[in-house]
């Protein structure tokens, strides 16, 4: 750090960004909803590299993650923090192993690691291009990570198409260059698999349309100092990336090509990056690209800076989806109302965590549009696997549980595996929905709402009206009894 900055006049925000192929660690100061870079690191981790077949971490990666890890916490430890925020890609959103290295870089880091989702990343991208640039007009940009390649089209702040691609300059390294090798007929097949992956959004794209292109990432800084003479500032044009492509085709081997500028493990993966890159050229038909050092790492600190913001971004996704489902807000409405008053009395119940109760009973009848029956499966379908600006996986994972398991029985209610709150924090989130769903069944609005008390797991409603005379009302709640049971709740009334 250097000791000359002033760190009074604001929040002290750090991001870490842990990549594919490098970690980074950004550190900047909070300033009127905007950022000022105060300090970067980058480290090679390649935690991508020799998965297995099912996307497993290898045992020397993680240790390489983890002493990564450790390094970056050293430096951390140095100064005092407001907010720091911790997020993983394709490595992590690909591994089934991924929970043996997220609880040891927790316990290293003493924060959450957040998975965010490929377009989830692609948007945060893109917002971390906007700090360093103004995008005036339309214009792609491009990342080319270690596992996956994010093209995002925007203009302004607000990005038009998102979308990530399972193509990275590791995994295409260990599948077309294996131990450095090198040859004209390995660079055209990884050319061609990228192109392949890229027809899936080339017409979407090209209809879309995009006036300049930028290009973020190491592999794109590296390929740009090799081009212009270590000059960032001078743009990328197609024909020069043939010709590198050419002259890497003929050698035979990584240890042959004569960029001694480039670091060893940057080298090794330059002939896959390149190929990625080149085929984006190809299929989106572009001529020339700028660098940019933004990225993900900034996007993630100008969203620390102004959290707002992000909490908007969440809105506005389920607001969407509310309109593309053409769900009953008015009595979404009454639903969140309901339970988030239940969920105050719960002896645990915690403030921030009440707008999931809001995004619950927002979406919980989006199963319908699939079928009434089995409703809340339908909506754990889709809310798994929808695109949610604003989310990462274990967010999107938590919003799919509730509304899994709004209604019916509970039988094989599994327990997720959370960092975002424990699990005396989500049953009586869970609990209060449901409560609140089935005070409204039939769209039942006229009860007045009961009072709860807890007493560990034995909850108590006391209405304020008989309940003689309502006996729909009364087989509903011991139908819950029943269900809830199966938690080991206890429900009673009067």
């Amino acid at each position: 750090m250097d000791p000359k900055i002033d760190t009074t006049d604001g929040r002290i925000l750090a991001a870490i960004d842990l990549g594919s192929n490098s970690f980074h660690l950004g550190i900047a100061r909070a300033i009127a909803g905007d950022i000022q870079p105060m300090h970067r690191l980058k480290q090679r981790v390649q935690l991508a590299e020799d998965s297995d077949d099912d996307g497993n971490l290898c045992p020397a990666a993680i240790d390489r993650g983890l002493e990564c890890l450790k390094q970056f916490s050293q430096r951390l430890s140095e100064m005092q923090f407001d907010q720091i925020r911790i997020v993983a890609t394709y490595a992590l959103r690909q591994a089934p192993n991924r929970y043996q290295f997220i609880e040891q870089a927790r316990a290293i880091l003493d924060h959450p690691i957040e998975v965010i989702p490929g377009r989830e990343e692609a948007r945060l991208i893109f917002h971390g291009v906007c700090q360093n640039q103004v995008v005036e007009q339309q214009t792609l940009v491009i990342d080319i990570g270690g596992g996956s390649t994010e093209l995002i089209i925007g203009q302004g702040h607000t990005p038009i198409e998102l979308e990530s691609l399972s193509m990275g300059c590791v995994s295409f390294q260990s599948r077309f260059f294996p131990e450095g090798k090198l040859s004209s007929k390995r660079m055209k097949r990884a050319i061609l698999a990228a192109e392949q992956q890229l027809e899936l959004l080339q017409q979407r794209y090209l209809r879309t349309g995009f006036q300049a292109a930028i290009g973020c990432s190491g592999t794109i800084k590296a390929i740009a100092l090799l081009l212009n003479d270590g000059d960032l500032s001078a743009p990328i044009h197609r024909q020069s990336l043939q010709q590198l492509a050419r002259q890497i085709g003929d050698c035979d081997h990584v240890d042959q090509l004569p960029f001694e500028q480039l670091a060893e493990l940057r080298r090794k993966v330059l002939p896959s990056g390149l190929a990625i890159l080149l085929a984006c050229f190809r299929q989106l038909e572009i001529e020339q690209m700028q660098y940019s050092e933004f990225a993900l790492r900034e996007g993630v600190l100008s969203e620390l800076a102004n959290q707002q913001s992000h909490l908007d971004i969440q809105a506005r996704t389920i607001h969407s989806l509310q309109q593309r489902y053409q769900l009953d807000t008015r009595h979404s409405a009454r639903i969140q109302a309901s339970a988030q008053q239940l969920y105050r009395q719960f002896e645990v119940g915690k403030k921030r965590l009440e707008r999931w109760l809001e995004y619950a009973a927002a979406l919980h009848e989006i199963g319908l549009q699939v079928n009434y029956r089995g409703i809340h499966k339908h909506g754990e379908y889709i809310l798994s696997n929808a695109n949610l600006s604003g989310f990462n996986t274990e967010e999107q994972c938590l919003l799919a549980f509730l509304v899994r398991w709004q209604r019916k029985k509970l039988t094989g209610c599994p327990s997720p595996q959370l960092q975002m709150l424990s699990n005396s924090q989500l049953w009586p989130l869970l609990i209060a929905l449901r409560l609140s769903i089935m005070l409204h069944l039939g769209r039942r609005h006229h009860i007045v709402l009961p009072q709860l008390q807890q007493q560990a797991k034995t909850l108590t409603l006391t209405f304020s009206a008989q309940l003689s005379d309502d006996d729909l009302l009364v087989a509903d709640l011991e139908q819950e009894q029943q269900h809830l049971a199966e938690l080991g709740w206890k429900l009673q009334w009067q």
